[in-house]
């Protein structure tokens, strides 16, 4: 019988079709594309690969199209050591699909989305075991399967980590049970239009988090715990592309909350991980290894 996992996800799985492009196209033109190519994406894939890559067992509870698009991104998420026994088939439907413009000079990228055909995971599809297997829970969006997930998580004692969606208001039912919600500025902007992210992190400490951060792309994260808030930053890398910075950041923050490290080395390993995997096209090509990153925050004084 294989070992429980470390960490269960649920959320959505996309394949993303990834075209560098000298600048991005007027409309009406024809561009010629500097490069393609097709990953798996998602927030919960990549965060789950990202950890996977690292040293933790990951689980996703997820649903596909039954289409050649659902059957890539299973392959490759069991080629990167995510268990897939959970990932859902429903007949008939079509996969997620988004096409990805990469600025070739920046890395920048605009995303153009092809939701999923089929239906939300239910909970009826999955088993509190399950859940609570894991150490560690990552949620992305709220709908019956989450919230009861994370009600469940939060009853055995495990930690519960948010990288949001959807707004504050839609999502805040769901934060009552969330101890590390991450949040990107634009979400942290939409929350609080005039405070500093800081301010937003600390306001999600005030409401019931453990840990609260504001990713900040190149400028960053600033986190927020028990012991005050503090700004780490992002690490110098030749950028190739942006897309999967964050998922990554999250995937390596589901890691370190494993290690039971303090709060400082967990955020200063996030921005490595979220760092490096800039460093090649898609989201998950330059996902680091434990070692990988061990080595690259030792050139870095760290």
């Amino acid at each position: 019988m294989p070992p429980p996992p470390d960490i269960v996800g649920i959320g959505v799985c996309t394949m993303d079709h990834l075209v560098t492009v000298p600048r991005m196209p007027h409309q009406n033109e024809n561009m010629v594309a500097i490069n393609y190519d097709r990953q798996p994406g998602g927030l919960a894939a990549i965060a789950l690969i990202a950890a996977a890559r690292l040293g933790a067992r990951a689980n996703i509870i997820a649903r596909i199209g039954e289409d050649d698009t659902g059957a890539f991104i299973r392959q490759i998420l069991q080629d990167e050591g995510v268990d897939t026994s959970q990932l859902l088939l429903e007949p008939g439907s079509e996969s997620h699909v988004s096409v990805i413009l990469v600025h070739e000079a920046s890395g920048d990228r605009s995303i153009i989305t092809r939701p999923p055909t089929g239906k939300p995971v239910a909970p009826s599809e999955f088993k509190r075991a399950d859940i609570c297997a894991a150490r560690v829970l990552f949620i992305d969006t709220l709908n019956d399967a989450t919230l009861q997930a994370a009600r469940w998580a939060k009853e055995a004692g495990m930690t519960v980590l948010l990288d949001p969606s959807l707004p504050y208001q839609v999502i805040k039912p769901l934060l009552r049970y969330v101890d590390v919600p991450i949040v990107p500025e634009y979400w942290a902007r939409d929350l609080m239009p005039d405070e500093p992210p800081a301010a937003v992190a600390e306001r999600l400490r005030d409401e019931g988090a453990q840990i609260a951060a504001v990713t900040l792309g190149e400028r960053g994260a600033v986190v927020a715990w028990e012991a005050g808030t503090q700004a780490f930053p992002a690490y110098e890398v030749d950028v190739v592309d942006t897309t999967g910075a964050g998922d990554a950041y999250h995937g390596a923050f589901l890691y370190a909350l494993l290690q039971d490290w303090d709060v400082p080395r967990m955020a200063r390993f996030a921005s490595a991980v979220g760092s490096l995997n800039c460093r090649a096209m898609g989201g998950r090509s330059a996902l680091p290894t434990r070692s990988e990153v061990d080595q690259f925050m030792a050139r870095q004084g760290l």
